[in-house]
Formats: structure tokens, C-alpha cells, sequence
């Protein structure tokens, strides 16, 4: 048996009805196509996050207030206060902890020029620059003096300079009225990678100490602290060691629940990277069920195929070709479809994913082994659903399908 041969046959066949094949063909291209290009956006956003999320560095944790992620989120308790900061700060037993990073948040009514608008407000330090890393594009971010003295100076957004300066003024020295009070203008910040450019490029940032005793008022908790350490490896024990610290604070007693929530960015990582996977693992599975329907449509056309060629199939084996030929030639045919339609579907994929990565920030990726799964899948469904119509055609008497009209 010469598979060459039976190849070249295979594709004479199928170039006879090109539309026809062309049809049969398309639910196996919109099936491999999607499962390559889900997961080549899949991969590139975990990249993305990754190296976004890197960015922190994994010696970083935060502490909120709050039993429970979803209630530090929301934000319900307050109970992360100013002192508790300083407590891990000056707590000689803490070696491992390098910078304590208290911030509290509230959007309040911000003027300037005539604008009212309703803007974020961060109250933090100096050090908040250590963990989100901004671009300065004129003047300065806050300074210790600004936080000891409580100095009613703002560090503005881009966006936010921009709303209310212009784009092209440089607002640095002007004044802004944060909830009816002035504050002088010391810098203008841009976000240094994209996963912070809603929370940097829209806000304010003022000195923590500025915000509770002209904002808030004294009884003003921390939406946040966190915590830069010295050594990575061991962040797990002092999370542990400041756990303790702020249980003792709060009075948290033994076999009694933590009040607030601890988080390391190498969690927040880890969490973020296994949902995308889950996601898209789940969305490529939903996707591959085009193939089976792509499936089904091979196994159709391969039986009209048969109806079709009867008294070729007669004629083959009245002059001696064994039913295993006949089975081999028609299942031929439904690989050649289902491998044609798996490459072209392939190029699709990742044609797909290339133009995407032109238009949004994620990179372009490639998953080899999702290649290798498309095309031993666009071989399997071409066995599968082949090989019933070719059953049925090497089955056929040689008498009965030379008879038939």
C-alpha cells in the first residue's frame, strides 16, 4: 500500500468539490484558531500581570483592616491605625522589616481653576514612592519634613494635573483646594507601569499626617500598611512576627480571629497567575467543542462522499482492491480535511493573537504545546469521525455498488 499514492488520491478528491470542502473544513479552523488564540492571550496576560506585579518586588506584604480579603477590600472595618504603623516601625524585634508604609484613602471634592471635581486622595509618606515606584515628571514626591509637620502640600496625578491645568502648564508652585482647604502643588506623577495607572495617574497623594488632622480627624483609620523587608526569604516569618505585634495591640486573645488581613505580593501573584490559567483553560475547553462540531461536519460530508462515489467504490474492488484499501483511501480523505483545517486554523490562531498584542498591552506568546494539541487533535478528529463513513465504504459489496444509481 502506497500512502503517497493514497495521499495524492486524497487531495485530487477533495480539490473535485472545493466548496464543499472549504465548508467542511471551517468548523475545524474556528476550533483550533480559538483554542490557540484563548490561550496565547491566556499566557500573555499571566506574563503581563507577572511582570507587572513583579515590578513590586516580592519583599513587599500589606495588612488590612478586616477578617477577610472580600471585608478588606470593601473596606467595612476600620480598625488599622497610625499608632499600629508606628508600633511595627519602632518595634526593635522586627529586624527583618526594612520600610513601614501607612496610607489611608477617601475621594472628597477637589477645586482648582473654576473645576470642581471629585477625586481619590491618598494620604501617605514619603516611602510610598519605594513601593509604587512613581515617574516624576516635574517637581518632587512627598518628604519626610512634609510628613512630620503635616505640611498641606499635594503630589498631583497626570490625569489629574491635566484636568484641571491643562496639559501642556506645569502646575508645580499653583494651589488646589482639597475639601475647601489650599494645599501648594510640589509635583506632578505618572505611573511607572500599567496595572498602577488608575490608582497613580488619578489621584492626589498628600502627607498621611496632613490627611487625618485637616481631612479626616484624629480618629482616622489606615486603609493600608505596607510593608517593605530586608530579606525575601524570610518575609513568611515576619508576616508571622507582625501578626503578633498587632494582635497584642488589638487585644486579640488566643484561638480568637486576626481583625485585619495580611497579603504578600508573591500571594497576590501566585492567585492572580492561577485564576487567568483557570480561565483560560476553562474558555479553550468551551471553545474546543467546535471541533467536535467540526467533527460531526467531516463525518457528514465523508458519508455523502460515499453515497456519492458507490460505483467507484464497486469498481475498485472488482478489480481486486481489499476492503482494508477502501478504508485506508476514504479515511485518508477525512485526515487530509481535518490536518488542511487544523494548519489553517493554526496560522489563524496565531495571526490572531499577533494583531491583539498590537492593540493591547499584552505580550505576544505562543504556547508550543497548545500547537502540538491542535494538531494531533485535528488528526484525532479526522480518524474519529472518518472512520465510520470509511467503514461503511469498504464494506459495501463490489455487486451491489456497481448497481447502484
Amino acid at each position: 500500500m502506497d500512502y503517497k499514492e493514497l495521499f495524492l488520491q486524497a487531495i485530487t478528491s477533495l480539490r473535485k468539490n472545493v466548496l464543499r470542502t472549504a465548508l467542511t473544513m471551517l468548523g475545524i479552523i474556528i476550533g483550533i484558531s480559538a483554542v490557540i488564540l484563548i490561550v496565547s492571550i491566556g499566557q500573555g496576560a499571566v506574563k503581563f500581570i507577572t511582570a507587572e506585579l513583579s515590578a513590586f518586588g516580592t519583599n513587599f506584604f500589606s495588612i488590612n483592616p478586616g477578617s477577610s480579603a472580600i471585608a478588606a477590600i470593601a473596606g467595612g472595618q476600620k480598625n488599622l491605625t497610625l499608632e499600629d504603623a508606628e508600633a511595627i516601625e519602632k518595634n526593635k524585634s522586627l529586624t527583618n522589616v526594612k520600610t513601614v508604609i501607612p496610607f489611608t484613602t477617601t475621594s472628597i471634592k477637589v477645586s482648582a481653576n473654576g473645576i470642581d471635581k471629585s477625586i481619590l486622595v491618598y494620604g501617605s509618606t514619603e516611602k510610598m514612592a519605594e513601593m509604587m515606584n512613581p515617574t516624576m515628571l516635574s517637581g518632587e514626591f512627598l518628604s519626610e519634613d512634609d510628613i512630620s509637620v503635616a505640611s498641606k502640600v499635594v503630589v498631583l496625578g497626570t490625569d489629574v494635573s491635566k484636568d484641571f491645568f491643562g496639559e501642556s502648564t506645569n502646575p508645580v508652585g499653583e494651589r488646589i483646594r482639597i475639601d475647601n482647604k489650599p494645599f501648594r502643588i510640589i509635583g506632578v506623577a505618572r505611573a511607572s507601569s500599567a496595572l498602577l495607572e488608575g490608582s497613580l495617574n488619578d489621584t492626589l497623594f498628600i502627607p498621611t499626617t496632613a490627611v487625618i488632622s485637616q481631612i479626616l480627624g484624629q480618629d482616622a483609620s489606615l486603609r493600608q500598611i505596607g510593608i517593605k523587608v530586608k530579606d525575601p526569604d524570610l518575609i513568611n516569618q515576619t508576616i508571622e512576627d507582625v501578626k503578633v505585634v498587632l494582635r497584642d495591640r488589638h487585644d486579640i486573645g488566643e484561638g480568637e480571629e486576626d481583625d485585619f488581613t495580611v497579603q504578600s505580593f508573591r500571594d497576590i501573584l501566585t492567585t492572580v497567575q492561577t485564576i487567568i490559567s483557570l480561565l483560560t483553560l476553562m474558555v479553550a475547553a468551551i471553545s474546543g467543542i467546535s471541533l467536535v462540531v467540526g467533527g460531526v461536519g467531516v463525518m457528514n460530508i465523508m458519508l455523502v462522499t460515499v453515497t456519492e462515489r458507490t460505483r467507484e467504490i464497486g469498481l475498485l474492488k472488482a478489480i481486486g482492491a481489499k476492503q482494508k484499501d477502501i478504508l485506508t483511501q476514504f479515511l485518508m480523505e477525512a485526515v487530509v480535511v481535518t490536518i488542511t483545517g487544523g494548519a489553517i486554523g493554526i496560522l489563524l490562531g496565531i495571526g490572531g493573537a499577533f494583531l491583539i498584542s498590537l492593540f493591547v498591552p499584552i505580550p505576544f506568546v505562543i504556547s508550543l504545546p497548545s500547537i502540538a494539541v491542535a494538531v494531533g487533535v485535528s488528526a484525532f478528529v479526522g480518524i474519529v469521525f472518518g472512520l465510520y463513513p470509511a467503514r461503511k465504504a469498504s464494506r459495501m459489496s463490489p455487486i451491489d455498488a456497481l448497481r447502484y444509481e
